[in-house]
């Protein structure tokens, strides 16, 4: 099975003008905590650009601690609109109350917008996007991801999209089964199709589903591929191996890296 989404994108109207808030702490944890990935803004500007006319983005995050910070680079590549959100001697979270300011002030002070593209999971903005499309009578498009998205912000937008896309995870997936295969080669183990599958989710906490779908298209491209093993009493079962040699040819291993069991 292969992961392609076909995507119909429509030119940009440029009669529908747009501006995307981002609250950049949890597409980055979310991503980070429930996937082991992280996310890719560039290509979402250009998603967005496919469908308005994008006046800005505008990022907000605590950008202190060091892992987050390195996401900061990749932002630049798709918009100069960072703010900052830490706030010394405050514990708690602002990044939610600071980037609900900057919204009503834009609201506010910009009657042309037509829509409001929201990158957040929290139901906190739940109030303004009532009042956005029930007040303001705007468009309002929500991007949350996948698992730490509340459904009450989800009832009240006027288009809520859930991340990641099933591409994205994919990369994150063959990580996930090389690394595996890498951890048992040097065991007495013989891995079949479904047991491996069924390692892989429980020792990741990954859905089962989608590992096996991924494990299936490795097995299909040839990344991995089946063997009769002889095991006691004269009998055969069919274990999977990993074509090392295509995976390096390919630039999905590097036998050389240090790898985590």
């Amino acid at each position: 099975m292969e992961f392609i989404r076909t995507i119909f994108r429509r030119r940009a109207d440029v009669s529908k003008q747009a501006v995307a808030f981002v609250d950049y702490e949890h597409w980055y944890y979310s991503y980070h905590n429930l996937y082991g990935i992280k996310p890719g803004i560039s290509a979402w500007r250009k998603e967005l650009e496919t469908q308005f006319e994008l006046l800005d983005i505008l990022v907000f995050g605590d950008f202190s601690q060091p892992a987050i910070n390195q996401e900061l680079c990749k932002i630049r590549e798709a918009t100069n609109t960072i703010i900052e959100t830490a706030h010394p001697g405050f514990k708690k979270d602002m990044t939610d109350f600071i980037m609900l300011d900057y919204l009503y002030r834009m609201v506010s002070e910009n009657k042309d917008i037509d829509t409001y593209i929201l990158f957040t999971g929290d139901g906190h903005f739940q109030p303004v996007t009532k009042y956005l499309t029930q007040v303001k009578k705007k468009g309002v498009v929500i991007y949350g991801v996948r698992g730490a998205f509340s459904s009450r912000l989800k009832a009240s937008a006027s288009k809520c999209i859930e991340y990641p896309y099933q591409e994205e995870l994919v990369p994150g997936y063959y990580d996930m089964i090389i690394r595996h295969f890498d951890y048992i080669s040097n065991k007495n183990i013989n891995p079949t199709f479904l047991k491996t599958v069924e390692v892989i989710a429980e020792r990741n906490q990954a859905p089962v589903d989608v590992v096996r779908a991924v494990f299936q298209e490795m097995l299909d491209k040839g990344y991995v591929y089946q063997e009769e093993t002889p095991v006691a009493f004269n009998r055969k079962i069919r274990t999977v191996r990993a074509n090392w040699e295509l995976l390096i040819k390919d630039g999905l291993w590097n036998p050389d890296a240090d790898v985590e069991a």
